[in-house]
């Protein structure tokens, strides 16, 4: 048997759990890396297409300007073209709750002295049909495709769920059709937050020339309960 030289060394023994420790160090570190962002917004587009319906929140900061300004808003989505819920508009300085049912293409309104349900066109409330949201071709999910400058930013948490963001540029017709703007012709800047996990478009932070043509205001809007139990009909109208 050979025996080693003097002052020779044996080679040494990785433990084998030390062993297991650096190949699953190097299968995350090498075999998971984070998706780019294309696959992130494509990812997000075929989620939300996918689901028969969804909550839906809007928030704004610096809603100033003339004519009906839509401040908030809530309400369920049903694919394909049903919404039930409330905006937030101020009128001339007051604050008014609307009732709002929008379904298959007719937008129905109540208002806190109404008796019942009329029919309207949305734009007098100075938003576009939240019907529309769920839309494959121009609704949410159709922006994420049109992202220019696409990049990823800083994680960030919205309760408890840690979101991949997105910053990128709209084109401001597609969005000023969907939701509203004082001038299309200017780009919206978007800031996206997507589960990982679950690939849902969790929120958009949208900024741009929604109210007037030389302020830039922002709406935050929030989608969860995807694919949740909702039946949107007709209202009966006074």
């Amino acid at each position: 048997m050979a025996h080693p030289l003097p002052g020779a060394s044996r080679p040494r023994r990785v433990p084998w759990r030390a062993a297991a420790c650096l190949a699953a160090l190097a299968f995350f570190a090498c075999g998971s890396a984070e998706p780019d962002v294309n696959t992130l917004l494509r990812d997000a587009k075929a989620t939300i297409d996918g689901a028969k319906s969804a909550h839906f929140k809007l928030t704004s900061s610096n809603a100033t300007g003339s004519g009906a300004l839509i401040t908030g808003g809530e309400g369920d989505m049903q694919r394909p073209a049903g919404f039930a819920g409330t905006l937030d508009v101020t009128v001339s300085g007051f604050a008014v709750g609307v009732q709002i049912v929008s379904y298959n293409g007719t937008f129905y309104v109540k208002l806190p002295t109404d008796a019942g349900f009329t029919k309207a066109d949305p734009s007098e409330y100075g938003f576009g049909d939240p019907a529309k949201l769920l839309d494959k071709q121009r609704g949410l999910s159709s922006l994420l495709l049109q992202c220019s400058g696409a990049h990823r930013a800083d994680s960030d948490r919205y309760k408890n769920e840690q979101l991949d963001e997105v910053k990128c540029s709209l084109p401001g017709k597609q969005v000023g059709d969907l939701l509203t703007s004082a001038d299309p012709s200017q780009p919206v800047a978007a800031t996206l937050g997507i589960d990982p996990d679950s690939h849902q478009l969790r929120r958009a932070v949208l900024t741009g020339p929604f109210f007037s043509r030389t302020a830039r205001s922002s709406f935050t809007v929030v989608l969860d309960d995807y694919g949740e139990n909702v039946t949107v009909t007709a209202p009966a109208t006074s």
